[in-house]
């Protein structure tokens, strides 16, 4: 395997294969590729199914080492051209064929007996603590304590575990916010300020910030100054901090805070971000709840009022807050702290593997799939010196790895994606679909917008200035990030919870209303714009910068 001179642009199959950006750059490790890959079709599968969708799945496929993602047809999916039927003939096939017809009647189903609040309730109701003591029970493992072989079987589970927790992270996606939404578009409402109705919905989304404080509290009952402290060694200096500090990696100290992929850093691997964080909730008062409910009350009259049916602006407003908060909240427990995990196992076994001359760098762990790598680890126990894979192999690896990153991937392969027309559709599966769409739609930018250099869409009511952090890749926001800092990014992840916490606004280049920058802008009460056309280009770090959420433009200050 060596580095290409030229990179392919052949979609992976039939259709419109779009770039999926939102969850990461090019260039993901083997491991990530096969489970986006493999389990992601079969998942959606099943809630479209649930559903009453008119598609059968979304696929995810790589290509030069970028994600794509495909909507497939419900029937004839291998002769996908792109091109949606003449509506004639797609009211007729929509209302015959056996397919649809069965679709049509889940749908009825799913929203008469709001079966899609179910997993939502269960997760609420128990699961997310049961994913939180499984990924405790790994946590607990100590790794250096392993044999080869113990080690390569510890590998293994968690390899069952990253599946089972990626699959479970995309069916509680499957909910019905995205019916809110919808119904908020054709009514004519402002869906930003629809939107800003779920505020405080997702109260596990601000937990770090919550840990932040508690450090900081602690700090300052014993004496210390929080704003002036530079190193765990100053938290540590007042002991009920350091018992504050301790709660807080047990939590979060595992869990991916730089990437969806797990070589990505783990909170454990930035201590400053823990530091940085005590600072900013020294000198920032938390937003008054009784304020922002009652702020929140006033424009959901006012929204209410605006509808033609206010009953049902009610009845989906209720679902939806119910949905909200388990749609941001389940990636930290189902993904980014299991392959925390994974990752942690992994540096364990690259040094083995490098101090064994398996591997020429412990880095190069990362070229290999999670199989490749217990087999490895069980290959060196017996000291077979079977060679599974050589040296030379994992850095010809590294080496396509690091090319791919730097490449710059084409919006689409294949034809254009066609503008979804609903019309066509039968009641049932028309709602079904519109959910779907405008919950889709809303991750990313709106494609209709003005590309006006520096704006975007505002989330927030009041302006911020302060200074640009640029990060081109995630772990610089670690790096770099001082609280009150105007924390500038192509895209966010759950991920970045901890330094989203520090930040004084946050710009973002990909994204619309229902991205995790938005989400976390408005659960934290920071200013923002995301999908901000040319962010990345325009600002530079130091730059002074106001990021004014109310036209939703970001400016350079003199």
């Amino acid at each position: 395997m060596s580095v290409p001179t030229k990179a392919t642009r052949d979609p992976p199959g039939p259709g419109s294969w779009i770039c999926e950006r939102s969850h990461g750059s090019p260039g993901r490790t083997p491991v990530y590729q096969r489970i986006s890959a493999q389990h992601t079709g079969p998942t959606y599968r099943q809630v479209f199914a649930d559903y009453g969708g008119a598609v059968d799945t979304i696929e995810f496929r790589w290509v030069n080492g970028a994600m794509f993602r495909r909507l497939v047809p419900l029937i004839g999916a291998d002769r996908d051209t792109g091109k949606v039927p003449p509506k004639a003939v797609l009211w007729l096939a929509t209302r015959l064929h056996p397919a649809f017809r069965r679709r049509e009647k889940q749908a009825d189903r799913m929203m008469a007996d709001k079966a899609f609040l179910q997993p939502i309730r269960a997760c609420n109701a128990g699961e997310r603590e049961k994913w939180r003591a499984e990924n405790l029970a790994f946590q607990s493992v100590a790794l250096v304590d392993l044999a080869d072989s113990g080690l390569a079987d510890h590998l293994d589970e968690l390899d069952r575990h990253l599946v089972a927790g990626w699959c479970r992270h995309h069916q509680l996606h499957g909910n019905n916010l995205g019916d809110l939404l919808a119904h908020a578009k054709g009514w004519g409402l402002d869906t930003t300020a629809v939107m800003g109705l779920l505020r405080g919905s997702s109260l596990a989304t601000v937990d770090v910030t919550a840990h932040g404080r508690d450090i900081a509290e602690a700090l300052r009952s014993g004496g210390a100054d929080p704003a002036t402290v530079s190193s765990i060694e100053d938290i540590r200096t007042v002991p009920a901090a350091g018992a504050a500090l301790d709660a807080y990696p047990e939590e979060f100290g595992c869990r991916l805070v730089s990437s969806y992929d797990i070589d990505g850093r783990t909170l454990n691997e930035v201590p400053g971000a823990v530091c940085a964080l005590a600072r900013k909730c020294a000198v920032q008062a938390p937003a008054d709840p009784a304020e922002a409910e009652a702020r929140v009350g006033i424009a959901q009259v006012e929204l209410r009022a605006q509808s033609p049916d206010p009953a049902a602006f009610d009845d989906l407003l209720s679902t939806a807050r119910e949905a909200y908060g388990v749609r941001d909240d389940n990636g930290p427990m189902t993904w980014e702290w299991p392959a925390g995990l994974a990752r942690r196992a992994y540096v364990e076994a690259g040094a083995r593997l490098a101090a064994s001359a398996t591997i020429d760098d412990p880095d190069h762990v990362f070229e290999l799939d999670l199989p490749e790598v217990s087999a490895l680890l069980r290959d060196r126990a017996k000291q077979s010196g079977a060679g599974l894979i050589d040296s030379d192999a994992v850095r010809r690896r590294a080496e396509l790895r690091a090319w791919q990153a730097t490449l710059e991937s084409p919006d689409v392969l294949g034809p254009p994606p066609p503008e979804p027309d609903l019309s066509p559709l039968p009641p049932g599966i028309r709602r079904t679909m519109g959910l779907i769409v405008a919950a889709v739609s809303m991750l990313d930018p709106d494609p209709k917008r003005d590309a006006v250099r520096l704006t975007g869409l505002g989330i927030g009511t009041q302006p911020y200035v302060g200074r640009a952090r640029v990060a081109t890749e995630p772990n610089q926001a670690f790096q770099e990030m001082e609280p009150g800092d105007v924390l500038v990014v192509p895209w966010t992840a759950p991920s970045y919870n901890a330094v989203l916490a520090i930040a004084g606004a946050v710009v973002v280049e990909q994204g619309g209303l229902l991205c995790h920058a938005a989400v976390m802008c408005r659960e934290l009460n920071i200013p923002g714009v995301v999908g901000c056309v040319d962010a990345m280009t325009a600002i530079s770090s130091g730059d002074l910068v106001e990021v004014d959420p109310t036209t939703g433009t970001v400016r350079l200050c003199a």
